[in-house]
């Protein structure tokens, strides 16, 4: 039988997180899961959520008010703000009810403080197991409500093994956390469709057609490398004066005005180009020559992920969980952390041997289909959900590696 499970969205708005679990709800198999959902009404994209919702038709929804978005409290009271942040008790009996009423096993939530605490709440009250997916650093940012939730959660799931050994290093239990790497779906990432849109993003942006294009998808965040990526093209200004770079994500206007000065200091002003937060990346992907993203201790690097999909040569980063992706000279280059100098070698490297660029890209891609598939990682949490449903029975549980190694086997 399937396990019946509810995915907990308390979430403000869907961010890559959310993603990930709307990814998992699509392609479980029906005999995987039962999958319902609980979001909240009062986000900032719940109608864009109903209209999600409903082209999974295997998916039942429904929405409660789980607590007010984060930019509508800015003139709250700091009691007004604690009030109207988290979901009423209405709110919380109505979803326990939820729960009980359609028999749900498995309560999976996200990182977040109103999804974490509110699913191993709910989970305390009605029974079912409480999982918390972590996608996020590990840092003394984390809220008292995260770190409840966390503690007295079932479950939690770490997106690589370098966020399970951190949490270990933090004094969680190891034995309940387990790795599940995130998926990329390579038939949506596929090099060989061409999106609507492809023809006219070097003109939009006064990018000759011949010019090496480096590109990085990110949110602008000082770690996640858009620093060094300028730096980088600063210190090639000369060698390569026809090298373009692309900033894609949503902009943060005094961290973009940080940017526009770095890159004016370093000559290359003219080169740098802001294309803002994309929906669908994929045209400027396949514009892209290389994808430069050397942010330091990513979580995962689903960005890279992504644009491995795309059977592009990607320069990242040696820390975090990308090397649980990349295997440097295989199918990506790993360069150390806040390094301009080391970018820039890579980005040179590569520009300078167009076979060595072709066959990165295709050996990224091959390594996502083999390995970060939807299917693989649905089967992975499948699996994880009956061991829980077991255990909470006093049956047996199946043995499942922490980790998976490139051939499948267990890593070391």
């Amino acid at each position: 039988m399937p396990t019946r499970v509810l995915f907990l969205n308390t979430r403000d708005s869907c961010g890559a997180d959310v993603s990930v679990h709307m990814a998992l709800m699509a392609n479980f198999a029906p005999d995987e899961a039962e999958v319902f959902v609980l979001s909240n009404s009062e986000a900032s994209d719940a109608d864009e959520m109903r209209i999600r919702f409903a082209e999974m038709p295997h998916v039942s929804s429904a929405f409660l008010p789980l607590g007010k978005p984060a930019d509508a409290l800015t003139n709250k009271s700091m009691l007004g703000k604690a009030l109207a942040y988290g979901p009423s008790a209405v709110s919380l009996a109505r979803a326990a009810a939820f729960i009980r009423r359609n028999r749900i096993q498995i309560i999976h939530a996200t990182d977040r403080p109103r999804d974490a605490s509110y699913a191993s709440l709910l989970g305390y009250v009605t029974g079912a197991n409480s999982v918390v997916h972590m996608h996020s650093h590990l840092g003394n940012y984390h809220t008292g409500p995260t770190l409840w939730g966390m503690r007295n959660a079932k479950a939690i799931f770490a997106i690589s093994d370098y966020i399970r050994n951190g949490l270990g290093d933090m004094g969680f239990d190891l034995e309940k956390i387990h790795t599940i790497h995130n998926a990329v779906d390579t038939d949506h990432f596929d090099p060989q469709r061409e999106p609507a849109g492809q023809k006219t993003i070097r003109l939009k942006f006064g990018i000759p057609e011949n010019a090496p294009l480096a590109g990085i998808v990110a949110r602008m965040n000082p770690w996640k490398g858009q620093r060094e990526l300028i730096g980088a093209a600063a210190l090639l200004r000369d060698t390569h004066p026809d090298l373009h770079i692309m900033i894609l994500g949503s902009d943060v206007p005094e961290v973009r005005t940080d940017f526009e000065k770095m890159a004016h200091e370093g000559g290359v002003a003219d080169r740098l180009h802001f294309g803002g937060f994309q929906k669908d990346v994929r045209p400027f992907l396949r514009e892209f020559d290389l994808f430069v993203h050397p942010s330091y201790g990513e979580p995962f690097g689903l960005a890279i992920a992504e644009a491995m999909a795309m059977q592009k040569p990607v320069i990242a980063c040696g820390t975090g969980g990308v090397p649980e992706i990349i295997t440097h000279g295989v199918d990506g280059r790993l360069v150390e952390e806040r390094s301009a100098e080391a970018v820039a070698r890579e980005i040179a490297t590569l520009m300078g041997d167009p076979e060595l660029r072709r066959r990165l890209g295709e050996h990224a891609r091959q390594t996502i289909r083999l390995r970060f598939t939807p299917r693989q990682q649905c089967r992975e949490v499948a699996r994880h959900y009956e061991n829980l449903v077991a255990a909470s029975r006093g049956e047996a549980l199946r043995n499942i590696p922490n980790s998976l190694g490139v051939d499948g086997g267990p890593r070391c």
